[in-house]
């Protein structure tokens, strides 16, 4: 009975570690704190793909947030604009950087204010049917915030 339980622990184990093999790398996690009664926040991280495919992150949600958007900003016509994106695909061994001026998320209606050092969890599902769910430090940021209307954001 002894060599059956550490044979199944052994093989959770390994098999654990086989999926962690398969999936993304999340670093530099952070989302900026944003002032009290913003309805909008953003999250920015380093995505590793460490696989030989590619593979595509195709929703983000959140409990403490009503809804996940992912975006790019780019210039378009002198106008820089946040175009939604269906998915993010991370190449296979390469990087995507979420950044401001580039790709990020966009955290819709929290469902309170937060502040330096509280967590959000975030559930990435990917395109190879895993799922990552991260807790990310809300961090102080010394660059004002993004301001965004009609189209037309500010920079960081």
């Amino acid at each position: 009975m002894r060599q059956i339980l550490i044979s199944l622990t052994l093989g959770l184990f390994f098999s654990f570690n086989v999926i962690a093999a398969d999936s993304l790398r999340f670093t530099n996690t952070r989302i900026p704190e944003a002032p009290p009664g913003a309805s909008v926040m953003a999250g920015y991280m380093e995505i590793d793909n460490p696989t030989n495919k590619e593979i595509a992150i195709i929703a983000v949600n959140s409990t403490s947030f009503k809804t996940i958007e992912m975006h790019q900003s780019k210039e378009i016509d002198g106008f820089a604009k946040m175009l939604p994106q269906k998915k993010l695909s991370i190449p296979a061994n390469g990087k995507l950087v979420l950044k401001p001026g580039s790709y990020h998320l966009m955290l819709i209606k929290p469902i309170k204010w937060f502040k330096h050092n509280d967590k959000v969890t975030l559930d990435f599902s990917l395109s190879n049917n895993t799922d990552i769910s991260l807790d990310i430090n809300i961090k102080k940021t010394r660059s004002p915030a993004m301001k965004c209307a009609a189209g037309k954001c500010g920079g960081m």
